[in-house]
């Protein structure tokens, strides 16, 4: 079989990559039959990528073939038009992570500049989007999160130093990590305590170091679904004050304005409940007075003191 000579060099080589990467185990059988050349030439190809820097081991046989493998450096990276966009979005949010700002901004520059022209304005797009001006989100430390999530990624435990609230002093605590959520702009890890039976939410903003420990702690099955436990706990932490609201209209209504991880809605029918904690009972009148439902206060009843003292103040200031 001849090659097909009005494809380049180049661009054969670089859909030997795209193959490699979208079938593992390929053989030169394979490639050859897709590329449209000889055995030869898809072997000969495999070479040049490996003296380019890509690591492509081969297994012999009939079941053998060329696959993809992890080498000491990065070589460029074959994404489409939607893998780009998504790395785009992504380093646009690691702004969030202290000591990756300008890592971000360079590489999503960087991944501009190579990009086909035509995907180009797309990627601008992304780039000129910003946040609104106010109050800053808490930053997690490149030092935390990266190490935090490999841990979770080697299910390895950790030993953590984290502060309860913002003006306690950093503890040490050996967990055995699960899960990294981010949720409204905050960074959240899922572990287990050693000696616990119960999977816990530590904020990442308030630790301040992580050392792997080489074992695995003894742990309960994990959650099912890591982001709705790290809600639910919001929601329902160790506060002051548990609240309990009946409301007068559907629970799909409720839902849809309602954050889950501020309050958990309770029915399904026209009339339900929402229950949320709070250490702050000023605050919990304002927020459900700013949801503009009709409501009771079922608990506590001194939460009406401060809707009534709310409502007070909004009269005779407007």
């Amino acid at each position: 079989m001849q090659d097909h000579q009005p494809v380049s060099t180049a661009s054969r080589r670089l859909e030997t990559l795209s193959l490699l990467q979208t079938h593992p185990g390929i053989s030169a059988t394979g490639l050859a039959a897709r590329l449209g050349v000889t055995e030869r030439t898809a072997r000969r190809d495999i070479a040049q990528l490996r003296e380019l820097g890509y690591r492509i081991d081969a297994e012999a046989g009939r079941t053998g073939g060329y696959r993809l493998a992890h080498g000491r450096t990065m070589p460029p990276l074959l994404l489409d038009a939607d893998e780009a966009a998504a790395v785009a979005l992504g380093l646009r949010t690691a702004v969030a992570v202290e000591g990756l700002e300008t890592a971000a901004v360079t590489a999503l520059a960087k991944l501009t500049q190579v990009v086909p022209s035509r995907w180009r304005a797309r990627l601008t797009a992304l780039a000129d989007v910003q946040a609104l001006p106010g109050r800053s989100a808490r930053r997690a430390g490149r030092d935390v999160l990266i190490p935090a999530a490999l841990a979770c990624r080697a299910n390895e435990a950790i030993r953590i130093r984290h502060r309860r609230n913002d003006t306690s002093q950093a503890t040490p605590i050996d967990v055995q990590p699960h899960r990294l959520v981010t949720l409204r702009r905050r960074w959240y890890l899922v572990a287990c305590p050693r000696g616990a039976m119960e999977w816990m939410v530590y904020a990442v903003d308030r630790i301040d170091h992580v050392q792997p420990l080489g074992i695995r702690i003894q742990s309960p099955e994990p959650p099912a679904d890591a982001a709705e436990l790290v809600a639910d706990i919001l929601a329902h932490g160790p506060w002051r004050h548990r609240v309990r609201v009946r409301v007068h209209t559907s629970a799909d209504l409720v839902r849809e304005v309602v954050d889950p991880s501020v309050a958990t809605v309770i029915g399904d029918d026209d009339e339900c409940q929402l229950h949320f904690g709070t250490d702050d009972l000023d605050w919990a009148a304002r927020w459900l007075a700013y949801l503009n439902l009709d409501i009771d206060i079922i608990e506590p009843s001194s939460l009406n003191d401060h809707l009534r003292a709310f409502g007070n103040w909004l009269l005779e200031r407007h």
